[in-house]
């Protein structure tokens, strides 16, 4: 097959790029080429600015995909812009989205928002929060989308090649003795790792259905078991201050619990990791 991965240079779109490479599928980058990477053979590299139409326009209309993987698409207008680009073009899309479309997530399955009637407004990634970027973003793609397509929405990912390094920082903050904010030890998150967030990806490439589809690894994890592992891994007790965070990004941000259903992606076949098997062994890695 020949694949559009656009924005797979790092954390899960290189993991992608390689997954799919190793299935002998023409694979095609497309970014701003400023990220150093070795990809194998099969694998061609086309930079472009996924925010300009004229961009997008210019560098890939002219070719027909099998399948296009956007993972740069954060906006009603990245999403229009999509729409424009590859209708016609192409047999699949599969937009990576995230579980923060969810106004009220709690154990939310994927009707919980719905982006076949969802209001659209056009505007660009900064005109809006990241939410309702990639809710925009979904209502553009699944209502004016003139080809099959899939959103996965992931809840936060981690990973030893994550750039955020929101999981090291709260490390090397317990390692060294420093405070770190949780607003409720108590609230459960779900979770993914980069390595099967990519075979997630990977695995959409062949399943005939399309519509939004939840992933995240099987259990949630409380932020008090996180904070435990960091405490196993570095040998150092947490200093916990339950004060405001004040940081929304941060992997303790989460006031209450946040977590998501996958069950229609396991009725549909794919089978999900223990979360406490490999987040346990990236703590214990990255405070080693």
């Amino acid at each position: 097959m020949k694949i559009l991965v656009l924005g797979g240079t790092r954390f899960v779109g290189k993991r992608l790029v390689h997954l799919l490479a190793e299935k002998g599928h023409n694979i095609v980058v497309g970014s701003r080429g400023r990220t150093s990477v070795s990809f194998p053979e099969n694998v061609r590299r086309r930079i472009l600015d996924r925010a300009s139409k004229v961009s997008m326009r210019s560098e890939l209309a002219r070719d027909d995909w099998d399948i296009v993987y956007d993972q740069l698409c954060f906006s009603a207008d990245d999403a229009a812009t999509a729409v424009e680009t590859f209708t016609g073009k192409t047999g699949r899309y599969v937009l990576c989205s995230s579980a923060a479309v969810y106004t009220n997530p709690l154990d939310a399955a994927e009707d919980a928002y719905d982006p076949y009637t969802y209001p659209i407004r056009m505007g660009d990634s900064q005109s809006v929060s990241y939410a309702e970027g990639k809710r925009q973003a979904e209502a553009v793609i699944f209502q004016r989308a003139g080809f099959p397509a899939v959103a996965a929405r992931f809840p936060i990912i981690l990973g030893p090649d994550d750039y955020t390094k929101r999981l090291r920082v709260q490390i090397q903050r317990i390692s060294a003795g420093n405070p770190v904010n949780i607003q409720n030890l108590d609230a459960e998150i779900s979770l993914i790792s980069s390595a099967e967030a990519a075979a997630f990806l990977a695995w959409l490439s062949n399943v005939p259905h399309t519509g939004p589809y939840n992933a995240c690894s099987d259990g949630p994890v409380s932020l008090k078991s996180i904070v435990h592992f960091i405490e196993e891994a570095t040998g150092r007790p947490a200093i916990v201050n339950r004060g405001q965070d004040g940081d929304s990004f941060s992997l303790f941000g989460k006031p209450a619990s946040a977590t998501i259903n996958t069950g229609r992606a396991r009725q549909h076949g794919f089978q999900f990791q223990q979360t406490r098997e490999w987040l346990q062994a990236l703590v214990q890695n990255a405070g080693t």
